[in-house]
């Protein structure tokens, strides 16, 4: 799946990622003691989790496309980061009390998240092996024209 040329998964994948990032770092503010970031690890939570559905569709749209010898990276890929995905969904839930976050800190929803933040690391990982070694996504560059050596 593209836009104006350039794979649309990649460009959307940046969003969840940073946001399940910050929502790992408040959670380690929380213990710290900052309690306005428990409820920013909720906000980043959740539109980490809403953000990832279309980065993933995306992804199973190029799937399609990889070629044979990168598919069990791929396959890798996509079940680590779907994991990753229903541990953030979980700690979602566990941080959750109905449309707000719950007003005292979750250790379990804690937990979770840092579970969350460790599949996502190995995800990407999978990802930059797809695209940086198996070229997965990656357009064929045209070649250079001759210059010529006599000026």
């Amino acid at each position: 799946m593209r836009l104006f040329g350039h794979p649309l998964h990649p460009m959307m994948v940046h969003f969840p990622v940073a946001l399940w990032s910050l929502a790992t770092i408040s959670d380690g503010a929380t213990l710290l003691g900052v309690a306005p970031a428990w409820p920013i690890a909720w906000m980043c939570t959740i539109a980490g989790v809403a953000l990832a559905l279309p980065a993933m569709v995306a992804g199973m749209i190029d799937f399609a496309s990889v070629r044979e010898e990168a598919v069990p990276v791929a396959m890798r890929h996509m079940g680590v980061m779907g994991t990753a995905w229903m541990a953030y969904l979980a700690s979602l839930l566990i941080r959750s009390d109905g449309l707000a976050p719950s007003a005292a800190p979750e250790p379990l929803a804690m937990a979770a998240g840092v579970a969350g933040f460790l599949l996502l690391a190995a995800g990407a990982w999978l990802g930059g092996q797809l695209v940086y070694h198996l070229g997965v996504g990656v357009a064929a560059a045209e070649p250079a024209e001759p210059s010529d050596p006599h000026g």
